[in-house]
């Protein structure tokens, strides 16, 4: 079986840990299948040199980047007609030597409805896998209306969450079709650890409780309610922010939100770490803490439990899916200080044991997620 995968977000040179849960889904299928990446990359004049099409491999995976026309802050409901119109011709020049079976898109926006235009035009059945990005696209009605004309022509449908799945429906996708697959870890870099040289390793303090989260500064991932919230904590618990700038946050507005809480002393900047570095964050921690408004399947929930770390995360995306509570961790609103401060007082105060907290979870390995994905394929293709 042949499959060429498509996502604009995906590792690169710049940022490797961008996408990262695609690459390692790809990776485990290409175990599977016939597998070719394409990671198309927007392209402006005068902002972006040359409109040349990259061809590399990335850990083990074939992978080319064509450029697609890309208009900053304007025109964002033609993204993905962009998208199609800029990659068509390089996929019409793959199929001359290399025919896919299916086209496999991640994302619903600009990949999954892009896709869906190609797919039209080549005759070829298609799969969208939804992640977080539908519920950002179903405030937009021009995108919402493509949205829901791409999934109800989909042959499958993937998605990290069940409400994710539900969303989907309400779209129009026929619910036959349609297939929960929650992500999966990587554990041969993310399991337990011991916690006292993790933190020397990283020079965290020994004598405090640590708290981690593990996301990029902007400002949708709750930062300032988790700041909020520990100002009502003991004195000995900390934070640590583990993540570069992004959508407008940065470590001058979180360190802003600090001290106007009266615990600068206490949030530690970690900055964005490389992958390995990751596992020991969560292992040096006696809690994490994910506070966001919007997610598909947030890998640093199960990123967390497999190093035996339990987890205080908002009701958002998959969250019901993959925490169980209360066996490793809590589940609270979003937005709302006063929950998310007792969530944390609550896993503080329990006494966690690392194995019990992994036996208890429900993570998997990513070779077991992409066997169910190639199964979704196999059953689109009649085999």
């Amino acid at each position: 079986m042949n499959v060429l995968s498509f996502s604009y977000c995906f590792p690169n040179e710049t940022n490797p840990n961008w996408g990262i849960f695609v690459f390692q889904r790809l990776k485990a299928l290409s175990k599977f299948i016939d597998l070719q990446v394409c990671s198309p990359v927007p392209w402006f004049p005068f902002l972006v040199p040359g409109g040349k099409i990259v061809h590399g491999n990335w850990k083990g995976l074939e992978i080319s980047r064509p450029r697609f026309f890309y208009t900053p802050k304007i025109f964002k409901n033609n993204d993905a007609r962009f998208y199609a119109r800029g990659i068509l011709p390089w996929v019409k020049k793959l199929c001359r030597t290399w025919q896919p079976d299916i086209l496999d898109a991640h994302f619903i926006w600009p990949d999954g409805v892009g896709v869906s235009l190609i797919a039209k035009d080549l005759g070829v059945p298609y799969v969208i896998t939804l992640r977080g990005k539908l519920f950002e696209c179903m405030k937009k009605p021009s995108q919402v209306r493509q949205c829901a004309e791409a999934l109800k022509g989909a042959s499958a449908v993937i998605s990290v969450s069940s409400g994710l799945a539900e969303a989907a429906i309400e779209l129009g996708a026929d619910p036959a079709r349609i297939r929960v697959i929650p992500n999966g870890v990587d554990a041969e870099n993310f399991n337990i650890k011991d916690k006292k040289a993790c933190r020397k390793f990283l020079g965290l303090p020994e004598d405090k409780k640590i708290l981690v989260t593990v996301a990029h500064l902007g400002h949708r991932k709750g930062h300032h309610e988790v700041i909020r919230a520990i100002a009502g904590l003991a004195e000995d618990v900390c934070l640590v922010l583990v993540g570069g700038p992004a959508q407008g946050g940065t470590h001058e507005t979180i360190m802003a939100e600090a001290e106007k809480s009266g615990v600068k002393k206490r949030v530690i900047l970690a900055g964005p770490q490389p992958y390995d570095r990751v596992a020991r964050y969560f292992s040096a921690a006696d809690a994490s803490v994910l506070a966001s408004y919007r997610e598909g399947c947030p890998n640093a929930v199960l990123e967390s439990l497999a190093c035996g770390t339990p987890v205080v995360a908002t009701d958002v995306g998959a969250v019901r899916d993959i925490l169980p509570v209360p066996g490793a961790g809590y589940i609270v609103p979003r937005k709302q200080v006063e929950p998310l401060k007792e969530g944390i007082k609550k896993v503080l105060s329990t006494k966690w044991n690392p194995e019990s907290v992994l036996e208890n979870s429900r993570v998997r390995s990513w070779e077991q997620v992409a066997y169910e994905v190639q199964m979704v394929f196999k059953e689109v293709v009649g085999e």
